[in-house]
């Protein structure tokens, strides 16, 4: 592996999380609008894929072709900073077969219990047992409610895999000292990790308020590429 691979989302979560988020456990990525929530979540469902884990993709408020085409952005990118040995299986290939997409067009139709039929009939009826997923465009943390969250993380418990989604945070939102916003901060006990997207000057900063325990920041500086969709160190 060289220096560009390591850089791999996977890569760098895992050894700043130790281990990444988890089995079982929900993690969140929050921003302003137009900063790159989904492209990070995708680009880590995508690392999971890679490496033979499979990642569920549902996509809420959006259609299956749409997703796929981000999601095909993404991969393009990400294998265009990579390293490729000509000998070894295509990334793509792997992430084909490791990777699937699902879709819920109309918002108002999605339920957890409609996610948790979708996760079954994957596991029972396609021999696809998610260890990640990606929830994107669900929930809104302006409306949604502590025991919906909390049923998130049942449902990843339930389900042995972890859960990412993202956070859509408005400027000059009430938060407490740690940068946190209240509407997340009411949810925070079911959340695992929690990172924020920062834009400054010609980059996007990546910081952890919350890291496998009380919410705080973790003093570890990263930044997101939306380019080569890779997380470096600062």
């Amino acid at each position: 592996m060289n220096l560009v691979d390591g850089n791999r989302p996977l890569r760098v979560l895992d050894k700043v999380l130790q281990g990444g988020l988890g089995l079982g456990n929900v993690g969140v990525v929050m921003a302003q609008h137009g900063l790159g929530k989904v492209a990070v979540l995708t680009s880590i469902a995508i690392d999971h894929a890679m490496d033979g884990k499979n990642a569920l993709h549902v996509s809420v408020g959006k259609s299956v072709s749409d997703t796929r085409a981000f999601h095909d952005e993404v991969l393009h990118e990400i294998l265009g900073s990579m390293s490729l040995d000509p000998r070894l299986p295509s990334p793509a290939t792997i992430v084909e077969r490791h990777k699937q997409i699902y879709s819920f067009p109309d918002p108002r139709g999605f339920t957890l219990e409609k996610l948790d039929h979708t996760v079954a009939f994957l596991t029972e009826h396609a021999d696809f047992a998610p260890a990640m997923i990606e929830l994107s465009g669900w929930p809104d943390f302006d409306q949604v409610d502590p025991e919906t969250m909390a049923g998130l993380k049942q449902l990843a418990m339930r389900w042995n895999c972890e859960i990412w989604v993202s956070a859509h945070t408005h400027h000059g939102a009430a938060c407490d000292e740690r940068g946190i916003p209240l509407t997340i901060l009411r949810c925070i006990d079911d959340i695992e990790v929690l990172l924020a997207l920062e834009p400054e000057a010609d980059h996007v900063n990546l910081k952890f308020l919350k890291t496998h325990g009380e919410p705080r920041s973790s003093g570890i500086h990263l930044e997101f590429d939306p380019n080569s969709m890779l997380i470096r160190w600062r």
